[in-house]
């Protein structure tokens, strides 16, 4: 190329100083490079853009197709936009994917998928830069281009796998969140968020993760391994935390957090140094699992187990519990005082076949523990059965002549298991039945005593049974006959009721009789004798006639006054005067008729039925007094 002055009379640079080693320097580049010129015309088109585009140089060389190596249909690249000057139009084509350059002037820079290129298309990181002559006018422009495609795959790559560990940490029901280098929560999963009654949204992009454990601010297990705090992590979880077995650079412990919740929980939390693929430390995070079940369950165990401790070290009942290697656990203070041993004795050790026998050998809770449940009948043969009452419990009883002064012991032994059904001990309890045995003895001596007796007696009760069988055969004649006697009585009982029951109809009927003659009587002279004799009265008579009625009259009295007396009974507390009156009115008589026959005025007849009326109850009643009369 020819020497050219710039304006200043100089001469300039020139544009090209040797244009075969510019090509050679071109296309010996592993860098994909093309070249256009004022016209869009494109001058150079390495080796390393023909290997990624598969287009070769001499396709493409002097025309202005360079866009088919990146474009489905032709449109500027980014040199076009250079060559025109056309700076402004270069956020249109690519928007969001470009920026200036910060080492070239004139210069811009973007990163973009290319889908036409190569097979599936390809990520390139693009560079175009104007090209000045020496009078500085644009003559050109030259485009490189780097793939980035493995390192844009290894990116996405990178986002899924953070996106599949924020999905799996974001579904997971142990609470964790995470913070970055500048101790700020970039993740708060739902867990944490229920846990903590915090909102992620009101967390994450703050400092403020605290809040959730604790009533002032301090730092969590996260930050002080995101600081590299290994002092104070000991210093501020002394006695509760200790560096993960597990994971490196991460510290897990066991905390109550009175401020998380509603009455507090328990959590066991791990925190763990989050480092990028140049090993930087780049953020922790921190796992917390609410155990506060756990701990209350853990807490009741303990408390129940304390409760069982005391119960059976204040238990009258001796009783000791072996571990699964057969080692005593527990040696109550029943036990101490019957086998003469102190607990700190036997406690840690195999020996508490001492209490019970001379020399060593297994007690129950030993085969249970070792699962030699037929070693049991080996050992306790006859002696033994199985609980109805303890599931894998056996019971005993047997005479220990080394357990004191010699003892008869009825002993129960029950396996022990954990919460997953592993046999860890066994718990064997003794009650001291020796009285009880003594007593059974002296019964057993008094029963065989019994029985002799019993035996003699029924030598004498068969002598007595004979006498008494001939004895019984004289009763039974005996009853025989008095069964006959009975009869014959019964006889002559059922004939007197006969005899007895004539009489009686005969009694009853004699005295209807009576009181018919005496109403007969009373009737004959009421009806025969009292009117005429009334009537005599009333005519004129001598002294000694009238003497001879009233002595009439006297006799006549006294004739039916028994039979008046009679009357006066039915009819109550009736004047001997009323009495003949309701005797007329029962006859059927009228007053006029009643007055007539009794030498009375009307006004005396009704003063005497009022009377009557009154003593029999009818007084303001419509009861007719005949009727009333006639069944009386």
């Amino acid at each position: 190329m020819n020497q050219t002055t710039n304006r200043s009379g100089l001469p300039a640079k020139p544009f090209v100083t040797d244009e075969p080693i510019l090509h050679s320097i071109i296309d010996g580049s592993f860098i994909p490079t093309f070249v256009i010129d004022r016209e869009h015309r494109v001058l150079y088109w390495n080796r390393a853009l023909e290997e990624i585009s598969e287009i070769p140089a001499s396709s493409v060389i002097g025309t202005s197709e360079h866009w088919r190596a990146f474009y489905k249909k032709q449109r500027p690249c980014m040199a076009d936009l250079l060559v025109d000057g056309a700076m402004q139009e270069i956020p249109r084509w690519y928007a969001g994917k470009q920026r200036e350059s910060t080492l070239i002037r004139e210069a811009f820079e973007a990163a973009d998928f290319f889908p036409e290129l190569g097979e599936g298309g390809r990520w390139l990181r693009f560079t175009a830069s104007t090209i000045r002559n020496e009078q500085g006018e644009i003559v050109g422009a030259v485009e490189t281009l780097e793939d980035i495609t493995d390192q844009k795959l290894a990116e996405e790559a990178l986002r899924e796998s953070q996106q599949r560990l924020f999905q799996i940490l974001e579904g997971s029901p142990i609470a964790a969140f995470v913070i970055d280098r500048d101790h700020q929560v970039i993740f708060w999963n739902r867990a944490l968020a229920e846990l903590s009654r915090i909102r992620a949204d009101d967390v994450v992009g703050t400092d403020q993760h605290w809040r959730a454990f604790y009533g002032s601010k301090r730092p969590c297990m996260a930050d002080l391994i995101l600081d590299e705090k290994l002092t104070d992590v000991k210093k501020w979880y002394a006695g509760k935390g200790h560096p993960s077995k597990l994971l490196k650079e991460a510290f897990e412990a066991t905390d109550f957090f009175h401020d998380l919740g509603e009455g507090g929980r328990w959590l066991r939390f791990t925190a763990a140094a989050i480092r990028n693929s140049q090993g930087a430390l780049v953020g922790a995070v921190e796992t917390l699992e609410d155990i506060t079940e756990q701990k209350t369950a853990e807490q009741a165990l303990k408390e129940s187990e304390q409760r069982l401790h005391s119960i059976l070290q204040g238990s009258t009942i001796p009783a000791f519990v072996i571990g699964k290697d057969h080692r005593v656990l527990f040696w109550n203070k029943a036990l101490e005082v019957l086998s003469r041993i102190p607990a700190k004795k036997i406690l840690g050790t195999k020996q508490h076949w001492r209490a019970f026998y001379g020399e060593e050998r297994p007690c129950m809770a030993d085969l249970l523990v070792e699962g030699n449940i037929r070693e049991i009948s080996r050992w306790y043969q006859g002696k033994y059965s199985k609980s109805k009452l303890l599931k894998e419990a056996f019971e005993a009883m047997d005479f220990f002549p080394s357990l004191g002064d010699g003892t008869w012991m009825r002993f129960t032994a029950a396996v022990i298991r954990d919460a997953g059904g592993q046999v860890i001990g066994a718990l064997e309890t003794l009650e001291d039945i020796t009285e009880r045995k003594r007593s059974e003895i002296a019964l057993q001596n008094a029963h065989d005593e019994l029985e002799q007796r019993v035996e003699e007696r029924t030598m004498d009760l068969l002598q007595f049974s004979e006498s008494l069988k001939t004895e019984i055969v004289e009763r039974k004649e005996a009853e025989k006959k008095l069964r006959k006697r009975e009869r014959e009585l019964k006889m002559k009982s059922n004939n007197l009721q006969e005899v007895n029951t004539a009489m009686k109809v005969l009694l009853d009927q004699r005295e209807q009789d009576r009181r018919d003659v005496e109403e007969t009587v009373m009737n004959n002279v009421k009806e025969l004798l009292a009117p005429y004799l009334e009537r005599l009265k009333k005519t004129k008579l001598t002294d000694v006639q009238q003497a001879h009625v009233r002595v009439l009259e006297t006799n006549l009295d006294n004739i039916v006054s028994p039979f008046l007396k009679t009357l006066h009974s039915r009819y109550l507390n009736l004047t001997p005067k009323e009495i003949r009156v309701a005797s007329l009115i029962k006859e059927g008589r009228t007053t006029k008729e009643i007055a007539e026959l009794l030498g009375m005025s009307v006004a005396a007849v009704d003063f005497h039925r009022n009377n009557i009326r009154k003593k029999l109850g009818l007084r303001n009643k419509k009861a007719n007094l005949v009727s009333h009369l006639a069944t009386m």
